[in-house]
């Protein structure tokens, strides 16, 4: 048995698929080797690589399209004809045991934010920090929501416009935050 570790991007979002009643998901992963040749010419090339995964991972929902990932598993090679250009092909594929979320400036979550009162809070990895059940911010004013154990989601757009708008009611009326979409962790 192969074993290898897959540090790439994802080329698209992760889907999720059920065959015979068990649950898997499937994604794409690109490497891009970059190097100088003889010339000092700058080239580079794209490696892409099949993923699956059996099961839901904890990770599913931040898996889109841009995110860093490390992937460790089982290899297996594959011989294909292209539809396109009618040629026998050849590609990797990974049956994933663990996917790891790597970071970076496409994450959906920033890794500084802070609260209300300026205070600085670190995100960690999988999205976590050390303050629970509240409203946090970058330093642009866009706003993310923390659950009672810490799990930090972004608030959509249309949320905060919605929450914008709803602050112009009643002055001693507070108003709660919404909760993300699609996040029934609150």
């Amino acid at each position: 048995m192969f074993q290898a570790i897959v540090i790439g991007n994802l080329g698209a979002d992760a889907q999720m698929h059920n065959s015979q009643g068990s649950e898997f998901i499937s994604f794409r992963v690109a490497h891009t080797d970059r190097w100088k040749d003889t010339n000092g010419d700058v080239k580079e090339r794209t490696t892409w690589v099949d993923v699956t995964m059996n099961g839901r991972p904890a990770v599913f929902e931040f898996l889109k399209r841009g995110t860093a990932v490390a992937v460790i598993g089982s290899v297996s090679l594959r011989v294909y004809s292209s539809p396109r250009d009618r040629m026998m092909k050849a590609g990797a594929q990974v049956a994933a045991r663990s996917i790891e979320l790597l970071g970076g400036a496409r994450d959906a979550v920033p890794s500084r934010l802070y609260d209300g009162n300026g205070v600085q809070h670190d995100v960690q990895k999988f999205y976590h920090t050390d303050v629970a059940s509240a409203q946090l911010f970058t330093p642009s004013g866009q706003a993310y929501q923390t659950d009672a154990n810490g799990w930090v989601a972004p608030l959509q757009v249309e949320q905060q416009a919605g929450d914008a708008a709803n602050a112009g009611g009643d002055a001693g009326q507070s108003q709660e935050p919404d909760k993300p979409q699609g996040y029934d962790g609150f």
